[in-house]
């Protein structure tokens, strides 16, 4: 027991200390050598994309930035996403917050929230500076706070209330449908045909299309872990929070290979694809990113809930706030993918 309180000790510091010397190391590195460590690097890979995003395309002291995602900050930007759920998870489990169906739809507006901030974006609907907070990866952070800030509200109520109505699940509900039916009014003037910016027209039919596909896909699946629901490894694979994430994915990897390849010649301006791993799957063959999507999100439930079951069975909070974040890491860019091309923007 010691020893493994010694290894989480041990734990706790390295996931805190080693991102803290990666930040002082880049801020000295800033101020003593600039041209090299903001010019060459937090510029060209991190801040100068998010610049261009905005529609700013100027060189900043004759450096252009990366246009999409490279690998670089790719791997950057994954080894945050582990820090932060690592902290999420030690926060979530401290306050013993249930990380269960409930908690999972009630960050589904927040998760909206974010990705019709970004089509808006994409409308160019924000000014400066707001614009920059619905750029990919700031809208990701503002939607950790803003869910960070409702669970705070929603632990100190239910702490203070001790009413069955007032819980940190609903609290972060109510919050993020706040926060999201302002936003869905715009999009909603969008579709009605008060638009503020150039379109290529507002294409339904690539909804209805994208969403059959999609509902297809999870409907077997779900159907066939139902059928077989007696064997506990084929009905994992009908739990909400797995069909998630092939949901997730599933509208990703179908929403991209549509709207960059128009399959079926429906006539859309066609798109390109940002990020570099996806990118090299679509130049092999189109539809091989939405296949390797739906076998990875396979594989993934088949390691959580079956090959490791067991061992991880004490560890269920931290399991579920994985699959949460893999959802929203398919979701959010498919909705958002799928908004831009019904919009045509």
């Amino acid at each position: 027991m010691i020893k493994f309180i010694d290894f989480r000790e041990k734990q706790h510091q390295l996931m805190f200390y080693v991102p803290l010397f990666v930040i002082v190391i880049l801020i000295g590195g800033c101020f003593l050598l600039p041209r090299i460590f903001y010019d060459n690097f937090i510029w060209k890979y991190f801040w100068g994309p998010i610049v261009y995003d905005a529609g700013f395309t100027d060189p900043f002291n004759g450096i252009q930035a990366a246009e999409k995602f490279t690998w670089i900050s790719e791997i950057f930007y994954a080894l945050m996403v582990l820090i932060v759920v690592y902290w999420l998870y030690q926060l979530i489990k401290k306050y013993e917050i249930s990380l269960d169906t409930k908690f999972f739809l009630s960050l589904i507006p927040f998760i909206i929230f974010g990705t019709v901030g970004r089509v808006l974006e994409d409308t160019y609907f924000f000014s400066e500076p707001w614009v920059y907070w619905y750029i990919t990866p700031l809208i990701y952070i503002q939607i950790v706070l803003w869910v960070l800030l409702f669970i705070a509200i929603g632990y100190n109520l239910q702490k203070h209330w001790k009413n069955q109505y007032v819980t940190v699940t609903n609290t972060v509900f109510i919050g993020g449908s706040i926060l999201l039916i302002p936003f869905l009014f715009h999009l909603g003037r969008w579709f009605a045909g008060d638009q503020w910016s150039s379109t290529n027209g507002v294409r339904f039919d690539i909804f209805l299309l994208i969403f059959t596909v999609v509902s297809i896909i999870v409907l077997i699946v779900y159907l066939l872990s139902r059928y077989f629901k007696k064997n506990k490894n084929i009905r994992v694979f009908s739990e909400p929070l797995n069909l998630g994430m092939l949901t997730g994915h599933m509208l990703d990897g179908i929403t991209s290979y549509v709207s960059i390849y128009d399959p079926l010649r429906m006539g859309f301006i066609p798109y390109s694809e940002k990020h570099p791993a996806s990118d090299i799957l679509m130049q092999i063959w189109p539809p091989l990113f939405p296949i390797v999507k739906f076998l990875l999100i396979i594989f993934v439930i088949y390691v959580l809930d079956i090959l490791y079951r067991e061992e991880l069975k004490d560890y269920r909070r931290f399991v579920n706030i994985l699959k949460i974040v893999i959802f929203i890491l398919g979701f959010a860019p498919g909705l958002r993918d799928l908004l831009r091309v019904m919009m045509g923007v």
